[in-house]
């Protein structure tokens, strides 16, 4: 419930919508500012079962936490319009509004008839729209690696390239809106199967029917440190999630922080880098895997400089009050004291969760068992079809499925995904099951892994879930015949490129070529982080067209010629690979003022003097992408900012 005043008197929605353009011109906190988009998400909140309270609109704080409200998005009332259960059940669901669900969509192809998909989940929900903040701009990928699949980018991209989170995010949003499909902007509670039909309830109550499922809807609930629900540390407020710290925090005045996580948490560690934080400690069980293209290694970031404590056994690190902020143990071993936030990113949970520990099945959890069609588990979606060649190994893997394959996750919720097997010591009197997640080592995974650039590590990084998903569908894109892209393309889309732009080449010399291009991408990873330089693709393209040249001129054209051929091409394309670190100094020259580093230098300036002075920093804002730090000077010095 939300009551808009003005003086004391009732006020429209409309004027209160304005005020809010008006403040978020200042503070760019909504990605979406149209009026009727406002007017609609207070419609909602007025409707909503939320007490909110009132709002002056003369009062710009109120109206400021009205405008956060909305940014951390706002689900219509359940007294919407309800599919029918009478409903013509869709041809396919897909459950899920963010990256995955969007490449899904890409993949289906231009003659999918889209009136018969419908899309679950809210707008805008796209992580990397708001969810994860601007503390840090970028995603530690180039557009070569994560584009949408009809983009079909070919261009090579260094880390200098990397690609803008909310650029990122909005393109996704918008090609589910413009796809043609039916998109149900509330969440997704609950699925089952009734004989041949999926039935999908919706946060609203609204159900839906459909023939074919996908799963795309990424990560579940987050997992908490337990001091963040215990009564008894009073500061236990300062105890944060990553995307909360990036998000609300990072931009403030500089603080003292510890970051709890390895790779999971190496953004927040980042982004209280860059915005002057005091990196008290970086805590985790396993060292972080280093990306090959990362520029957290390099300046101003240098992560790998940043104090670091190993633990052993989760319940080794404790959070306790230490005045008004926090402290972290190490067991008895007091690692940070004085803090004044603890970030954690420590993974997420299995969306799809239907059994506990102890066999019993969970009634509502977002998968029934019915799903699993009288198996006990999803089964492992792999490439049957060799897209990925095998390459002597096993089968890619490229998400889960049921036994009919009408019900397939793929993305984060892949990753996250845990198989209940009962274990060894398990009795009828007391059964024990044991969670086990897909390793990022699996032969399985690394099977299609060694088809991509060096920066990918998991199956829920989004160059993995674009590759498996082409091969899902068995996507080609549109502009094949004009250009492929050698880092990341599978056998077929690389086999389709070679047919129509050089069709005289035989298939024999094809065939080499493709697996000479897999075996060089596998075996070079470290030294290509984003795929093929721009060097090596020229050079690639150059060969194409000298050997089918050749060939349509009576040149050789045996089994043996093509074995030979494609031999020296994987030698002289791996002479060509730039020395290890290369390509990575490279990129990283070609940033000049990146808002990162033009942060970083500012808030290094404003530290320097408050150090020299003995004054503290009071306010730091950025306004119109301006940052600007207030200081507090004592009284022998001028106040500047």
């Amino acid at each position: 419930m939300l009551t808009i005043k003005r003086r004391g008197k009732e006020a429209t929605r409309e004027a209160l919508a304005t005020a809010i353009q008006a403040l978020n011109q200042s503070e760019g906190v909504l990605v979406e500012v149209s009026l009727k988009w406002l007017v609609t998400q207070l419609e909602h909140l007025q409707r909503s079962s939320e007490r909110f309270g009132e709002v002056d609109l003369d009062n710009l704080q109120q109206v400021a936490l009205v405008m956060r409200r909305i940014a951390r998005g706002v689900e219509a009332p359940p007294s919407r319009p309800s599919v029918s259960e009478s409903t013509e059940p869709y041809a396919l669901a897909l459950i899920g509004s963010g990256s995955t669900a969007a490449y899904y969509l890409d993949t289906l192809g231009p003659a999918h008839d889209f009136s018969t998909t419908v899309v679950i989940g809210p707008r805008f929900s796209n992580p990397w729209i708001k969810e994860r903040g601007q503390g840090i701009s970028f995603i530690n990928h180039t557009q070569r690696q994560i584009a949408m699949p009809s983009a079909n980018v070919s261009a090579y991209g260094g880390n200098e390239s990397f690609v803008n989170r909310t650029e990122f995010g909005l393109a996704a949003d918008t090609l589910i809106r413009d796809s043609g499909c039916r998109w149900l902007t509330c969440a997704a509670r609950r699925i089952e199967k009734h004989d041949d039909l999926y039935v999908i309830t919706c946060g609203d109550g609204s159900k839906v029917k459909a023939r074919k499922v996908i799963f795309a809807a990424g990560a579940g609930g987050l997992r908490t440190p337990p001091e963040v629900k215990d009564p008894s540390v009073k500061n236990r407020s300062r105890i944060v999630d990553m995307s909360t710290f990036i998000r609300d925090i990072v931009e403030g005045i500089p603080g003292r922080v510890v970051v709890w996580g390895s790779n999971a948490a190496i953004d927040a560690v980042a982004a209280a880098k860059i915005h002057g934080w005091e990196i008290a400690a970086w805590i985790y069980s396993s060292a972080p895997a280093w990306l090959p293209g990362t520029r957290y290694r390099s300046a101003p970031y240098e992560l790998h400089k940043v104090p670091q404590v190993k633990y052993t056994g989760r319940t080794a690190i404790k959070i306790a009050d230490d005045g008004k902020r926090l402290k972290v143990l190490n067991v008895n071993k007091t690692e940070a004291s004085q803090v004044d936030y603890v970030v954690y990113g420590l993974g997420s949970e299995d969306l799809l969760k239907h059994k506990n520990e102890k066999g019993e099945l969970l009634t509502h959890g977002m998968m029934d068992v019915t799903v699993l069609e009288g198996e006990d588990n999803l089964s492992p979606l792999l490439d049957t079809e060799s897209v990925f060649l095998d390459r002597g190994t096993a089968s890619a893997f490229l998400g889960w499925r049921n036994k009919s394959g009408t019900f397939q996750v793929f993305g984060l919720a892949a990753e996250n995904h845990e198989r209940m097997t009962e274990d060894a010591k398990s009795t009828p009197q007391r059964r024990i099951f044991n969670a086990r997640r897909i390793d990022m080592n699996d032969p399985r995974v690394a099977a299609l892994k060694c088809w991509l650039s060096g920066d990918v590590l998991t199956v829920g990084q989004l160059t993995y879930i674009r590759s498996a998903i082409r091969a899902a569908n068995h996507y080609i894109p549109g502009s094949i015949e004009h250009r492929v892209d050698y880092s990341h393309a599978d056998a077929n889309a690389l086999r389709v490129h070679l047919a129509t732009k050089y069709p005289g080449l035989p298939e024999c010399y094809a065939s080499w070529f493709i697996k000479m291009i897999a075996r060089t991408r596998g075996g070079l990873q470290s030294r290509l982080p984003h795929g093929f330089t721009e060097a090596q693709v020229q050079w690639l393209e150059g060969s194409l067209a000298q050997k089918e040249a050749s060939i349509l001129n009576q040149g050789p054209n045996t089994e043996l010629d093509a074995v030979n051929w494609q031999w020296t091409l994987g030698t002289d394309l791996r002479n060509l690979v730039p020395p290890e670190g290369e390509e990575v100094r490279e990129g990283l020259s070609k940033i000049t003022r990146s808002k990162e580093h033009t942060k970083f230098a500012l808030i290094t300036a404003a530290k320097t003097i408050r150090d020299q002075t003995g004054g503290t920093i009071t306010q730091v804002r950025t306004r119109k992408g301006k940052t600007e730090i207030t200081l507090s000077l004592t009284p022998n010095h001028r106040n500047r900012s």
